[in-house]
């Protein structure tokens, strides 16, 4: 953890803190905002304190992180494993950059209180692990983006019981994927392709 961002989670005095993780650990100066809605990025869990990957295995710095509530987590580099995300029960605002390496959103089962995801490049046989009980009461603004990824069965987004207020789809160009979101219920649904550099 660079010596900036050590003092900087020192001296934070408030009960709630958003982590970002990079490469480095050395903070980014901006964040994209996938969401159209103004009030849905107003919600938006932007870090406050910078880890490295390396840190995300210090013991004694999760103790540190133990006095806060971690309601934002970005994650901007790739990693090996996200296990270290089943310690962060009250994040509310997830974004996974760089998520080759993902092939299970289990972890929000345990996290209740979620309300936005963005996830980049993982590849999920399904997205049962969002609402594994069902729709969520009093949780009005569920904002889902996917972007690059590859999802088998979107089944548990199509359920009529559930209704989210933006669903982002971002797909390389080609994908012709746009018909099969939109089976999903929600305030407002976009879709863009990309171009992929050779």
């Amino acid at each position: 953890m660079l010596g900036s961002q050590r003092q900087k989670l020192t001296e934070h005095t408030g009960k709630y803190l958003s982590i970002g993780v990079t490469e480095d650990g050395a903070p980014r100066r901006s964040v994209w905002v996938p969401w159209h809605s103004t009030g849905n990025a107003f919600n938006m869990r932007t870090p406050q304190i910078y880890l490295a990957p390396a840190d995300l295995t210090d013991e004694a710095l999760w103790a540190e992180l133990s006095r806060f509530h971690i309601l934002g987590c970005y994650i901007f580099c790739p990693l090996e494993d996200y296990a270290f995300l089943e310690r962060l029960p009250e994040l509310q605002d997830l974004n996974i950059y760089k998520g080759g390496a993902l092939r299970s959103l289990g972890f929000l089962r345990g996290m209740p209180e979620w309300f936005q995801l963005h996830v980049e490049d993982a590849v999920l046989e399904d997205l049962v692990d969002l609402f594994p009980d069902g729709p969520r009461k009093g949780v009005s603004s569920i904002c889902v983006c996917l972007s690059g990824c590859t999802v088998r069965d979107i089944s548990a987004l199509t359920r009529e019981d559930v209704r989210l207020s933006e669903l982002v789809i971002l797909m390389p160009e080609g994908s012709a994927d746009k018909d099969r979101w939109k089976a999903v219920r929600c305030g407002r649904y976009t879709y863009h392709e990309y171009r992929v550099k050779a």
